[in-house]
């Protein structure tokens, strides 16, 4: 799926509120990574700080720092759980992020507590792409500005 240029892979599910994307895996964690927008929206990544493993992150509170450009943000989790996997790479090269999101720049794995009562929340499809595109509206996003255009896969 795109959007003003930018991808958003079918197979995942979308918390558009939080510019994440998030992956079921098979041992029942969680994956959540920033989607194309979100690396639009900071713009070049220069650090990641994740909580430690084993942390319990609750629902809208961070679960890391992501330092870019002239500011830094708080990751906040669309849900709680357990902390169970941090993106070390992302330690060393956090452009990573940048280069790759749905890939080699994924950021952390949860093991959610609640999965099963919230994974209904979560976006997918042309849903997903109707509320990212609202989020952009709100956002007074520009997908012409020149650092979205060099963000956009071809």
């Amino acid at each position: 799926m795109r959007l003003h240029g930018l991808d958003f892979p079918d197979a995942l599910l979308y918390a558009p509120e939080h510019s994440l994307w998030l992956r079921e895996e098979d041992d029942g964690s969680v994956t959540l990574g920033l989607t194309a927008y979100g690396c639009a929206l900071y713009g070049q990544i220069f650090a990641f700080t994740p909580k430690r493993v084993g942390a319990r992150i609750e629902r809208e509170r961070s679960f890391g720092v992501v330092e870019f450009a002239k500011a830094a943000s708080s990751a906040r989790s669309p849900l709680a759980g357990e902390l169970s996997a941090v993106n070390e790479a992302l330690l060393q090269r956090p452009a990573l992020i940048n280069q790759d999101c749905y890939g080699e720049g994924w950021m952390v794995r949860i093991q959610p507590s609640d999965w099963s009562a919230v994974r209904g929340e979560f976006l997918r499809g042309e849903a997903a792409l109707e509320a990212i595109e609202e989020r952009m509206r709100l956002d007074n996003f520009d997908p012409t500005n020149a650092h979205v255009q060099a963000l956009q896969w071809k």
